[in-house]
């Protein structure tokens, strides 16, 4: 199966859940080097601490030989405090093909859910990374 077609086979992959606990340093860490003031509530952003990046799919990996990251975009449900745990999982969403000055090149998005232990969602993350 060309890559193209693995990629495409692969659309609703989903990687290995990861359990992950807000602790109090990380937190203060990640604020203090994004100039946010210290707050036991965490910005969107700080999810992307817990992403694996890049993801695993195994399917990625029949097309091109690095990865770049696209965009990533991060969508508020709920407050990520200290002591959340938080589970999450990526999702391989969709694939695209764009030729550009350099060849061909493929376009994975990928949506991990942040959810805590009751199921809640807390935010949501979209990450669109390439494959050349």
């Amino acid at each position: 199966m060309s890559g193209m077609a693995s990629l495409h086979a692969a659309v609703g992959w989903r990687g290995a859940t990861r359990t992950d606990a807000v602790e109090r340093r990380h937190l203060h860490a990640y604020q203090d080097a994004i100039g946010a003031s210290r707050s036991d509530e965490a910005p969107l952003t700080f999810v992307a601490c817990f992403l694996s990046e890049p993801p695993d799919c195994p399917a990625a990996l029949t097309y091109g030989t690095g990865w770049l990251n696209g965009e990533d975009t991060f969508d508020g449900h709920g407050p990520v405090r200290i002591g959340t745990v938080l589970h999450s999982a990526p999702v391989l969403t969709e694939v695209t093909e764009k030729h550009g000055r350099s060849g061909a090149f493929a376009l994975l998005t990928f949506v991990t859910d942040f959810r805590d232990d009751s199921g809640a969602l807390l935010v949501r993350h979209t990450g669109v990374r390439l494959r050349r």
